[in-house]
């Protein structure tokens, strides 16, 4: 692929790198080599944010030897945010899975990053393609 590919990534797929090594390193090496542009919104940070709280995150996080401010300063730092416009109501099983849309939306990205069911489910929305971590990285 010659061009940046235009992603979101759910908030599963962040806590992933920075949990799982291979898949860290992975996603570390495609930010690096400009293949991957990020897209994030404000409340899908305030997600992770929130996220990164839970007792059992906190302790996996210890346990690779960095803190919720590193991960946080990583995630702004390789990506770029934008403010949807647009208020989606497409999953009903989990609005909340609804932010990923609207910010995959608002830029049209190629592809949204999940590991979601509610979003995997659908497959497509608008073009974009929905697809797991590992998909993404085979495309690379």
């Amino acid at each position: 692929m010659g061009k940046k590919v235009k992603v979101v990534l759910d908030t599963n797929v962040w806590i992933s790198i920075f949990m799982k090594k291979t898949l860290g390193r992975e996603f570390s090496r495609l930010f690096k080599q400009g293949k991957i542009e990020v897209f994030i919104s404000e409340k899908i940070l305030r997600e992770i944010s929130r996220v990164l709280t839970y007792p059992k995150i906190t302790r996996l996080l210890e346990d690779v030897g960095i803190s919720m401010k590193e991960v946080l300063k990583h995630i702004v730092d390789n990506s770029t945010l934008v403010k949807p416009v647009v208020k989606l109501r497409v999953i009903k099983e989990d609005v909340a899975d609804n932010i990923i849309l609207e910010c995959a939306y608002q830029d049209k990205v190629d592809f949204i990053v999940s590991g979601d069911k509610h979003l995997l489910k659908l497959k497509k929305f608008k073009g974009i393609r929905i697809i797991a971590p590992r998909e993404l990285l085979d495309i690379f």
